[in-house]
C-alpha cells in the first residue's frame, strides 16, 4: 500500500511541482541534472502553445458592444442623462445623505437590457 501512495505521490509531485516562498536556493549538488533540466522548457512550451491555442478558440463577446450602442440609442438617451447627472450630484457632494442612484441606474439597465436582448441573440443562432 505504501508503495502505490509513494507512487502516486511522485506523479503527482512531477506534474504538480511544489514551490516554496522562502526557500533558500539549491546548491549545486541539489540542482536536477541536466536531463531534467532540458524536459522542463519542452513541457512549459507545450503548456504555453496549448493556452494560446485555448485564447485563440474564444469568441469575442458581442453582448458589450451591442449594449454600448444600445445606451446611446434615443429610447434610451434620457434615462441615460439621468443617470450620468444624478452620478454627477452624489459625486459632487450635492445629494442628500445616503443618496444613491439605483432607481437611475435601473431604469437605465431596463432600457439598454430591452434594446440588446433581441440583437445578442439573433448573433447567437
Amino acid at each position: 500500500m505504501s508503495d502505490l501512495t509513494s507512487f502516486f505521490g511522485s506523479m503527482v509531485e512531477m506534474v504538480f511541482p511544489t514551490a516554496h516562498a522562502e526557500a533558500p536556493a539549491p546548491t549545486p549538488s541539489e540542482e536536477p541534472e541536466q536531463e531534467e533540466q532540458e524536459e522542463k522548457p519542452e513541457a512549459e512550451e507545450e503548456a504555453e502553445e496549448e493556452e494560446e491555442e485555448e485564447e485563440e478558440d474564444e469568441p469575442e463577446d458581442p453582448a458589450p458592444a451591442i449594449r454600448a450602442e444600445c445606451e446611446k440609442t434615443k429610447e434610451c438617451a434620457p434615462a441615460a442623462h439621468h443617470f450620468k447627472a444624478c452620478s454627477e450630484k452624489v459625486e459632487g457632494g450635492k445629494g442628500w445623505q445616503g443618496e444613491d442612484c439605483v432607481e437611475e441606474l435601473f431604469h437605465l439597465m431596463h432600457c439598454v437590457d430591452a434594446c440588446a436582448a433581441p440583437k445578442v441573440f439573433k448573433r447567437l443562432v
